[in-house]
């Protein structure tokens, strides 16, 4: 796969990535000045949150531009897998975030204690600002992995909406804190709050996990997908003399079809040039992220 033939969403899904990149580390920047400001245990939470999100929307980066790169003269029948293993790598990161946040609140509910410091207001204009970018990140990622069937764009639009949430559950921690401070139970805001983050982040790394890793396997194609080929093999019946084998099989978010057919042998190569393009193409168009490809044989050849 070169670069030349790169769909067009690949450029478009790393610039998008890329975005997240940039406003996810002025993020992690902030959550760890506001932590150093602050007495939170919220607030610390968020930051190793922040930290480690920001390490899996890198690694997702650095797997789309290898993509996106290709190899060259290189075989690249497993290069497609790359968004696979980039998603359960975002998978992984966020279990390490889970369990670092559920530890961190039993801490804190163990040994509680009222927020207080500059930190407090400083992520309290964060969480706002970037509940909204996080917000808006997530719901553009969300339709790219919906146009394009991209694994990598749905953990990515999955991890940007979870920290949306996350924004908007700290912040009312936050604000809850301050302005129940006189009241004994209100220590115990924090680390519930911590609490509900994490069960976020568990049900979006079960998602993670359950989508990447059978698409990790090679298998076959689904049935509509066998009768999209089949429709088009009858009808260009009238083209070929016999079909001698198909095969097919799903690599991660590519589809490989191969198709031997055999033709007159009086039949101007021009003419079989342009009936396999024309059959080609109308598979393609119906069967997303497939690779198709129409090989001759001669009569007598066995079926691969």
């Amino acid at each position: 796969m070169s670069t030349a033939h790169l769909p067009s969403g690949g450029a478009a899904r790393e610039a998008a990535i890329r975005t997240g990149v940039i406003t996810g580390g002025i993020d992690t920047v902030i959550t760890l000045g506001a932590m150093v400001a602050a007495n939170s245990a919220v607030l610390l939470a968020d930051f190793f949150k922040t930290f480690l999100e920001f390490l899996a929307v890198l690694l997702s980066w650095m797997a789309i531009r290898r993509i996106n790169r290709g190899g060259g003269a290189t075989y690249e029948y497993g290069l497609g897998k790359l968004e696979n293993l980039g998603s359960l790598l975002v998978g992984v990161l966020m279990t390490v975030c889970l369990l670092i946040i559920t530890g961190n609140a039993v801490r804190n509910m163990l040994h509680p204690s009222h927020i207080r410091g500059l930190g407090v207001w400083i992520s309290m204009g964060s969480q706002v600002l970037y509940a909204v970018i996080n917000g808006r990140l997530g719901l553009r990622g969300w339709r790219m992995a919906k146009a394009e069937a991209s694994p990598l764009m749905a953990s990515q639009a999955r991890l940007l909406l979870t920290r949306a949430v996350a924004n908007v559950f700290i912040l009312s921690s936050l604000v809850l804190s301050v302005a129940l401070s006189r009241f004994h139970w209100a220590q115990f805001i924090d680390p519930l709050s911590s609490l509900v983050i994490a069960a976020s982040i568990l049900l979006a790394a079960l998602g993670i996990f359950s989508s990447s890793v059978s698409d990790l396997l090679d298998r076959t194609l689904e049935e509509s997908d066998q009768l999209v080929i089949l429709r088009e093999l009858a009808r260009y019946f009238d083209e070929y003399e016999a079909l001698h084998g198909i095969r097919s099989r799903r690599s991660g978010t590519d589809v490989y079809i191969d198709i031997l057919l055999e033709f007159h042998p009086d039949r101007k190569m021009g003419d079989i040039h342009e009936v396999a393009e024309q059959m080609r193409r109308h598979i393609e168009e119906q069967v997303r992220g497939s690779r198709v490809t129409i090989g001759l044989a001669r009569a007598g050849t066995p079926a691969p």
